[in-house]
């Protein structure tokens, strides 16, 4: 069987400045502490691999011996670092239009798990779908503490949500999470996200611009249509594998039924679109499985399980088929194959 390829998940150059901007304000040099040059923006947008991403703080972490980085390079965030998507949330006329824009235009900066908004009695949230991919400790902590950070940016006066729950375990004294966000911060939870007040979603913002909004779009919107567009079959496939993995090895029977068709249907559409069930199959648990790896408190065996295998040795080959070395030699840093 061929290497599996990994969905593309990245983030754009000018988001990875930020770390490389951090590390040269501490009077170090960032391409010895990270062993990569500095990112620069191109005409292709090639972006920075998620993993790749994960890696280069991990690092910085530890040459910093900061276990607590993400919380702290989050707070340096500026809108170069977003890029045209920063450029639009400042431009927007409340936090409401700007979190609708983040939603819509999200894939820009951070193509790796999408983000949905959850309205309920007084509050609306901003979740994201983490069934398919989770991303490491460290980028999700930057992640949250950006979106923080650059909200209160956008808005006068004190901005801060009322609960925060990350998917990953603390990397450091849960206190600290409560100063910066001002808020709860819960721990290892299965529905991340971040909790703000209905009332802080109508607050105007400090500097809108609905005339520069129009051009902002107009090129942002041109953007997304260049990026790869998932056909939806492939994506409701993949969908309900992750969501049935853990249950066991989910066959096209199970997986057909979930989606109204017959097994025949479904493996018929799937090769109108080129793939194929088995190829699926294989991809999601890649996936997972890379992104479980980053978290230190899964042992290979629970991953196994997390995955459908009866047998961790089973997962082992695989894994090993797919990226060339075994899961334990990739989460003590192997380099993984990831295209054919």
């Amino acid at each position: 069987m061929s290497t599996i390829p990994l969905q593309q998940r990245v983030v754009p150059e000018t988001y990875a400045q930020l770390l490389f901007d951090y590390i040269e304000a501490r009077n170090l040099r960032p391409e010895i502490v990270l062993g990569e040059p500095w990112p620069v923006a191109t005409s292709e947008r090639a972006g920075i691999d998620i993993d790749m991403w994960q890696r280069m703080m991990e690092r910085a972490a530890l040459e910093l011996d900061d276990p607590l980085l993400g919380l702290h390079l989050g707070q340096t965030v500026s809108v170069q670092h977003l890029g045209i998507v920063g450029a639009i949330l400042l431009a927007s006329n409340t936090f409401s239009q700007a979190l609708e824009r983040l939603r819509r235009y999200q894939r820009l900066i951070f193509d790796a798990t999408p983000i949905r908004l959850h309205t309920g009695d007084g509050w609306m949230e901003v979740l994201w779908d983490i069934s398919e991919y989770l991303p490491g400790q460290l980028v999700e902590m930057t992640g949250y503490t950006v979106m923080v950070q650059f909200t209160r940016s956008l808005i006068r006066g004190t901005v801060n949500p009322i609960e925060v729950r990350f998917a990953h375990a603390a990397a450091g004294d849960p206190k600290d999470f409560e100063t910066f966000f001002g808020c709860p911060v819960a721990f290892e939870r299965p529905d991340p996200g971040l909790r703000f007040s209905l009332e802080l979603l109508q607050q105007p913002l400090k500097s809108p611009d609905p005339a520069l909004i129009a051009l902002l779009e107009q090129h942002a919107n041109e953007r997304l249509a260049e990026l790869p567009a998932q056909v939806e079959i492939i994506d409701q496939v993949r969908r309900a594998i992750a969501r049935t993995l853990r249950e066991g090895e989910p066959g096209i029977d199970k997986i057909s039924a979930q989606l109204n068709c017959s097994p025949r249907t479904l493996q018929r559409r799937l090769g109108d679109a080129g793939s194929s069930f088995r190829y699926e199959l294989n991809l999601v648990r890649h996936e997972l499985a890379v992104s479980y790896l980053h978290n230190s408190r899964l042992q290979i065996v629970d991953i196994a399980l997390l995955l459908g295998y009866s047998e961790h040795s089973a997962f082992t080959r695989a894994f090993k088929e797919w990226t060339g070395c075994t899961p334990q030699q990739a989460r003590q840093g192997a380099v993984i194959k990831t295209t054919p």
